[in-house]
């Protein structure tokens, strides 16, 4: 089968989206499909994946960028090959088969603006992207829809008519090679060594660019708020901004150690080398970093605006809270951690409910639905 694959850009080394991109093409390519990319970049040996790579011109100042793309994307694709199937990991129009890995924006602009949402529409950017997505979304404009969480899956039906048999969840698959529970302790010792941590710390880990969006504030917060907040060591991984970074220093100071750090090459270590992952997301379909951490013994505290939170048992392999802002809550939970018999029966148990998203057992069913939508396409 030959897969148009739709995608801003591609990365060998990204975390997150580009890690489960890559992941896919490789599961796609070793079933024997034929994938050709259109992006705005790729990395460098990206060639490596065998696939043909189509750069997408830049995009107008003068036009909304969902818009905008859909148009170039399809005059790309008319010019190189006929296709089985327009498989598109981002913001389509037309197209056969959408994942939607970004979210509802209908859901997400009534969390982030609540009352004020009727106001934020006179603005164009807004207006668009939500009318953008009603299009998206409309009759004809897709074969199939992937959502890769039951809650985005209740979410995309309640706000838009899509009919239940054309939706579908399909988790992320996850490489157990680079993310597993062994070598827990010494990853443990090697992470206090390298960052003068002190052992007797709970570490707690959090993996996010988007500080805001992703809960750091409300993370400090929490910390901030247990009994005992010196006990803790807060690693940030990711990249946001330098205000957001600079204001919860100023609180944290004197009060609970933060390390920060940029992108890290080896995740899988931070993740066995920490006592539990602090997730607290505004909302999120389905965050990577809640498989990953899982896959690597480490227990999760997130919230029920994560994807990720179908995989966490309260009390078992971690904890899921309200919302963001449920400061008191995620505290009660964080001291629970300061018992390390604790920390370790919530390790042990955290891998076993994501050992079967495996990277080929997604691969193999989102090949279902491209060949259901292969079958009847007229590309």
């Amino acid at each position: 089968m030959k897969i148009a694959l739709v995608i801003k850009s591609l990365s060998l080394t990204g975390g997150g989206a580009e890690r489960f991109s890559r992941n896919l093409i490789r599961g796609l390519l070793a079933r024997g499909h034929k994938i050709s990319a259109f992006c705005f970049d790729w990395d460098e040996g990206t060639e490596t994946l065998d696939i043909s790579l189509h750069k997408l011109p830049k995009l107008s100042k003068y036009k909304h960028p969902w818009f905008d793309f859909s148009e170039k994307v399809h005059k790309e694709i008319k010019k190189t090959d006929d296709y089985d199937v327009i498989f598109g990991l981002t913001q389509l129009c037309p197209q056969d088969i959408h994942r939607l890995g970004g979210g509802i924006y209908r859901y997400w602009y009534e969390l982030k603006y609540g009352k004020f949402l009727p106001l934020q529409m006179l603005r164009g950017r807004v207006r668009n992207a939500l009318k953008f997505e009603k299009s998206m979304y409309s009759p004809g404009n897709y074969r199939q829809l992937i959502t890769i969480s039951d809650m985005d899956r209740k979410i995309l039906m309640k706000y838009y008519n899509v009919p239940p048999e054309k939706v579908h969840t399909i988790y992320n698959g996850f490489d157990f090679e680079e993310f597993n529970s062994k070598g827990r302790e010494n990853d443990r010792a090697e992470l206090c060594t390298e960052l003068n941590i002190s052992s007797k710390k709970t570490i707690i880990l959090f993996a996010a660019n988007n500080y805001k969006r992703k809960g750091l504030p409300q993370a400090v917060e929490s910390i901030l708020k247990t009994n005992s907040p010196e006990k803790f060591a807060l690693i940030v991984i990711g990249r946001g901004r330098e205000s957001i970074k600079r204001k919860l220093s100023g609180k944290a100071k004197g009060k609970v150690e933060i390390i920060w750090l940029d992108h890290v090459k080896n995740p899988a270590h931070y993740y066995r080398g920490s006592d539990i992952f602090l997730f607290p997301t505004l909302y999120d379909s389905f965050a990577n970093v809640i498989g990953e951490a899982l896959a690597c013994g480490l227990p999760v505290i997130t919230t029920g605006q994560a994807g990720g939170a179908e995989f966490i048992i309260n009390g078992v392999n971690g904890f899921v809270v309200e919302n963001a802002n449920a400061i008191d809550e995620m505290s009660k939970c964080l001291n629970k951690f300061t018992d390390k018999d604790l920390c370790n029966e919530f390790s042990k148990n955290a891998p076993e409910i994501v050992s079967k998203y495996t990277i080929e057992h997604c691969a193999e069913k989102m090949e279902k639905i491209l060949l259901s939508c292969s079958s009847l396409s007229s590309h």
